[in-house]
């Protein structure tokens, strides 16, 4: 696959010179810092005389917390910033990883999709577009000159997490140590899905054999008028 745009290795680089600070904790809430590092960083991508131009903010709940436009202002790169201290990250986005492996525009990604429909996604509209990812742009929080712009085809450190709302996790310290990954679509495609799979189903094995009847249909109940109700 594709390097990293330059336009993202230049943030990267304007950013180490910058050196971000970086908030403490709110009420000994890490995630309550990042939010506001992630404001910080955005603000001043859009002091910037250049990236003024390039950065679209993102509203909470998106994929990205911003679009960088390429220098040409047409192709949008969707980003996630990450503030990390080096620990293990959730890094995990159905719509991310949905945009990633398919044509699909960022602006028509669903906000919201189950796992069933991310697999649809992929399936009929999977295409390995040149330089197309669900980009991460990480700031170390003890030291904000440590920045590293790496995409989710790239990453060499995906760890599995059976927590079905967090498949998949990255240690960042472990990750800004090694060079990206080079891997070609089909490559990706099996550590990233592969990862989620194995996530799922060890999830399952964990589950108690007798909550896994998921449909219960009484003697009364008439199944072909469809007028029943699955019962857990």
């Amino acid at each position: 696959m594709d390097h990293c745009p330059q336009v993202l290795i230049d943030i990267a680089n304007y950013l180490k010179e910058r050196k971000i600070e970086i908030n403490e904790k709110v009420e000994g809430e890490g995630r309550g810092g990042s939010l506001k590092d992630e404001g910080s960083i955005k603000r001043a991508l859009m002091e910037h005389e250049v990236f003024k131009d390039l950065i679209i903010d993102e509203t909470v709940r998106k994929f990205g917390d911003m679009i960088v436009l390429d220098y040409n202002k047409i192709t949008r790169y969707p980003v996630n910033i990450k503030t990390s201290i080096g620990s293990t990250d959730n890094c995990f986005s159905k719509a991310g990883i949905v945009y990633a492996f398919t044509d699909i525009p960022d602006t028509e990604i669903p906000k919201a999709m189950n796992f069933k429909k991310m697999n649809e996604l992929i399936k009929t509209r999977g295409k390995d577009v040149p330089q197309r990812d669900y980009w991460f742009l990480c700031v170390d929080k003890n030291d904000s000159s440590n920045v590293l712009v790496r995409g989710a085809k790239q990453i060499n450190c995906w760890t599995v997490n059976i927590n079905p709302s967090n498949v998949l996790q990255v240690n960042w310290t472990k990750e800004k140590a090694l060079p990206p990954k080079q891997r070609t679509y089909e490559e990706a495609m099996e550590v990233i899905m592969g990862g989620v799979k194995k996530s799922l189903n060890e999830f399952w094995k964990n589950i108690p054999d007798e909550w896994k009847q998921t449909v219960v249909i009484s003697e009364s109940e008439d199944v072909s008028s469809n007028n029943w109700t699955p019962s857990l």
